[in-house]
């Protein structure tokens, strides 16, 4: 048997953020098969499966789809759980082994910050029929590391009220998409929404990776080296980034769900 865990990351009440499934393995990764019927089982956007070598872990990142390089929302959930088991001690720093990154984690006041990397953005076109097939004003878009692209809407109530639909993104080569708008209230800086049918998921709740694009743009648009950052999707969820040193530092909280064990 092995034990996996279901954490909601970017939030700090149960079933808001975004669902993650954790899997602690000692003697290291299943099968990649396996790893995905697991996250198909689970039903949830990843799994993070976490391997500890020395004093750091490696992690994989699976979709119901496929193996990603890096997902935020799944690190987090993945250093809570080490955090609250005290596999880690509070005032440890864990260190993650990625697909193709060394992603930091620590815990600060109750909250978790990570590490990540800042992603390249490459100016793209629009047509303007596609924007009129999505009923959207796009105002800048990017095309952006790891295969995801970026569109920055002309306001946050366009954002709320666009309605994905899985083939009509694909067919458009938007399968992977992040879209933003600059928030109309004092709260929060900038809002997002994030569609990745390419991957299984129409709609992901809370996307940490995409703040690796969000807070380069955002930065630089707004002239600060601080975000509030909120995804404004069904479930919603919270982030803060700081941008130094090159990186993104992306600060959240995560609450466990359940633990069970797999018959594998």
């Amino acid at each position: 048997m092995a034990t996996i865990y279901q954490v909601d990351a970017f939030t700090d009440r149960l079933f808001k953020g975004n669902p993650a499934g954790v899997m602690l393995l000692e003697n290291g990764f299943l099968e990649k098969d396996l790893m995905q019927n697991i996250v198909k089982e689970m039903n949830v956007s990843e799994v993070a499966f976490v391997v500890p070598r020395e004093k750091e872990f490696d992690i994989r990142f699976f979709t119901p789809k496929a193996e990603v390089p890096l997902c935020g929302h799944a690190t987090l959930s993945a250093a809570h759980i080490l955090f609250e088991t005290e596999h880690v001690l509070s005032t440890e720093v864990i260190r993650f082994n990625a697909m193709k990154d060394v992603l930091e984690i620590r815990s600060i006041g109750g909250k978790l910050q990570m590490k990540f990397p800042e992603y390249e953005l490459k100016p793209i076109f629009i047509l303007a029929a596609d924007q009129n097939l999505l009923n959207i004003n796009v105002e800048e878009a990017f095309g952006v590391t790891n295969d995801w692209n970026l569109l920055v809407l002309s306001s946050e109530e366009e954002l709320q009220n666009f309605v994905p639909q899985a083939k009509q993104l694909q067919d458009l080569g938007l399968g992977q998409s992040i879209f933003t708008a600059v928030s109309n209230t004092p709260e929060r800086d900038i809002v997002c929404r994030c569609f990745v049918p390419n991957l299984g998921i129409l709609e992901d709740p809370v996307t940490g990776s995409a703040h690796c694009a969000l807070g380069v743009y955002w930065s630089k648009k707004l002239n600060t080296s601080f975000l509030k950052s909120e995804q404004i999707s069904e479930r919603k969820g919270q982030l803060k980034l700081e941008m130094k040193q090159g990186s993104v530092f992306i600060l959240g909280e995560a609450k466990t769900v359940f633990k069970a064990e797999l018959y594998i």
